[in-house]
């Protein structure tokens, strides 16, 4: 069985969270239309959307080996977007491999994030997900987190925004 590490990214790790971002997401992609399918993977492996992410956010990152598998980021409050309001704190881009799915890695980064949330003296934490990911949805409700409302529809998908207090 093959060790897994958690930790913290550092931008040494960026092309490696860049390639595991366009893998994961791309297994929805096929999901999606053309044009939104499009859509979905130029933004996954656009390099300076990225280091934007990484210079406001944490990025917790989890490793089999040399290997990496999953990732996730932690944008502090103060961070206002049309979908989140400036006193939460909000995760992006949750992403597992493909062939490492159903193993616990995304609800471990999950839980890290959380625990650096409370930390870090935030009060609230928000997530956005959509119809493409039923199984995340499952992980966020039994993580906790509240169905706050829908979102209008991105790329041909219902998104519903969700809220945790900590």
């Amino acid at each position: 069985m093959i060790s897994l590490q958690y930790g913290e990214a550092t931008t040494a790790d960026r092309a490696d969270i860049l390639e595991l971002s366009c893998i994961s997401y791309a297994s929805f992609a096929a999901q999606l239309t053309p044009e939104h399918r499009e859509t979905l993977l130029r933004n996954q492996g656009d390099e300076k959307l990225l280091a934007v992410l990484m210079a406001e956010a944490r990025t917790f990152i989890c490793s089999a080996g040399e290997q990496l598998v999953g990732v996730v980021f932690l944008v502090p409050a103060g961070k206002a977007t049309p979908v989140y309001p400036a006193d939460w704190a909000y995760i992006r881009r949750l992403a597992v491999h493909p062939d490492f799915r159903r193993r616990g890695i995304g609800r471990q980064l999950m839980e890290m994030v959380i625990v650096q949330a409370r930390a870090a003296g935030e009060k609230i934490l928000g997530l956005h997900t959509s119809t493409l990911m039923p199984e995340a949805r499952r992980m966020y409700d039994q993580l906790g987190f509240e169905l706050v409302r829908e979102l209008p529809v991105a790329l041909g998908q219902q998104y519903w925004l969700y809220r945790m207090e900590l």
